[in-house]
Formats: structure tokens, C-alpha cells, sequence
């Protein structure tokens, strides 16, 4: 499962994960993407916000970045 599918599983809008991170709407579709990498800060705030453990996050991030690197 990439940050994408955690996303849409816990109901949000990409503009509303990215609003209650602090960050802008581009910069958190760029982590769903997997052309930018979350910090370690975001990791904690995004496990609340999906209700799903830090080692879902962390997955999820790699997912999205192998994907990405697919193509």
C-alpha cells in the first residue's frame, strides 16, 4: 500500500493531510508521488491522521517511491 491508498483509506483529501502536516498541497503530493521523501517528523503525525502504525508510514513511502521508479 503506497501513502496514496493510506490517504484515501482514512477518508482525507490531499489538502487536508497537507494542511494539518503545515506544509503545502504540492510539497505533500510530491510525498505521495515519491519524488520527495517525509521527514521523520512527518511520520508520528501521519500515522494519527491514517490511523495506521509508523511502519505502515514508512512502507507506504517506499511503495511510493519503487512505484515511481517503475514508472
Amino acid at each position: 500500500m503506497n501513502l496514496k491508498e493510506l490517504r484515501v483509506q482514512s477518508k482525507k483529501t490531499a489538502a487536508e493531510v497537507a494542511e494539518k502536516l503545515g506544509v503545502a498541497r504540492s510539497t505533500y503530493s510530491n510525498y505521495e508521488q515519491g519524488t520527495r521523501h517525509i521527514g521523520l517528523n512527518m511520520i508520528v503525525p501521519l500515522a494519527e491522521l491514517f490511523d495506521v502504525t509508523e511502519r505502515e508510514v514508512i512502507e507506504a513511502q517506499l511503495a511510493s517511491v519503487a512505484e515511481r521508479e517503475r514508472g
